[in-house]
């Protein structure tokens, strides 16, 4: 029997429930994606499909255009996850979507928890890469990958430790704070990354959330954000004063130690802003794997979904750039 719903975030205990057995990353928690609601003010649920003992869930938020709801994956790299291969899935989520009248979607996805079974490769749109480190490899062999510039920047990596990391969270949460938007509007960044307050203080609150900072004369300069799942560690946020920038490749190291000390398996650097431009390569000086990143582009109503297209001077036949298109900025 197939049983398809949708989860309120107005009820986390049957959202937790949902996701017990799945591999999943932060993104797909409650917490995350209340956090994402405080800023979006959007009604989120945890899509779940049941049959035949696999379970494929998948975090949604509903948007209103015109008076026709469209629905988006919350921040952050979620998507569909599973316990399963279920090959008839696609078919199953189809029905879903249009029982429930949505024009179309953009589900971002994980490439780590990605499953090859639940949708054709050609309806993915694969747009840019991101780097995982392995946590499960010796120490050795984590600082073996690492670039021999990276290498050099971590030599002295006690003496690092002992004068420049700082890990008193309440500190270091006033420092993220008081410091994010401004560090954002200096990297011109999209407006994708404008949190709210709200959604900055809950995040970085979270036991599964390490903020680690860096210090000069006991000044902090920079912070940088993980949080993490039992399957999967994700690097969230840098945030740094001018000064700091030079802690950055400390700060994510510090993380990477301490993520596999928690036995945590993966790392998730994500990736750049478009591809192999100078985020990308910070991440890849860490020697990790590098992912195709992928979305699904569905329209589920084309007669609607043209029809909005051409009221925003849109080409709706155009799937390869900004989606929905009748919603590009």
């Amino acid at each position: 029997m197939v049983r398809q719903k949708r989860i309120s975030i107005d009820s986390p205990s049957e959202w937790r429930e949902a996701l017990k057995g799945i591999k999943h990353a932060f993104a797909h928690t409650w917490e995350n994606c209340y956090a994402m609601q405080l800023t979006t003010g959007l009604d989120t649920y945890l899509y779940c499909f049941e049959a035949d003992g696999v379970r494929i869930v998948c975090p949604i938020s509903e948007r209103r255009f015109e008076g026709y709801v469209d629905i988006v994956t919350p921040y952050g790299f979620s998507g569909f996850a599973g316990n399963g291969d279920c090959p008839e899935f696609s078919r199953h989520w189809a029905n879903f979507v249009k029982q429930k009248g949505y024009v179309c979607s953009y589900i971002g996805l994980n490439p780590i928890f990605e499953n090859g079974t639940y949708f054709e490769l050609t309806e993915i749109h694969r747009y840019n890469e991101i780097y995982v480190l392995d946590l499960s490899l010796n120490d050795n062999e984590l600082f073996a990958n690492l670039s021999t510039n990276r290498k050099r920047q971590l030599k002295n990596w006690d003496k690092i430790l002992l004068n420049s990391v700082v890990l008193e969270k309440s500190t270091l949460m006033d420092f993220f704070l008081a410091n994010y938007r401004e560090f954002v509007r200096g990297k011109d960044a999209s407006e994708v990354y404008s949190f709210s307050g709200e959604t900055l203080s809950f995040l970085a609150g979270l036991d599964n959330v390490l903020i680690v900072g860096a210090q000069n004369s006991g000044k902090v300069e920079a912070v940088t954000v993980f949080a993490y799942t039992p399957y999967a560690g994700d690097f969230l946020f840098n945030v740094s004063l001018p000064e700091g920038r030079h802690h950055s490749v400390a700060l994510l190291w510090y993380g990477v130690n301490r993520l596999k000390s928690l036995r945590i398996p993966l790392l998730n650097l994500g990736g750049g802003i478009r591809e192999n431009d100078s985020v990308a390569k910070f991440k890849q000086r860490f020697g990790g794997k590098r992912l195709a990143l992928g979305s699904l582009k569905q329209v589920y109503d084309p007669e609607v979904y043209e029809r909005l297209c051409r009221r925003a001077n849109a080409d709706h036949t155009d799937a390869t750039g900004y989606f929905p298109a009748y919603r590009s900025p």
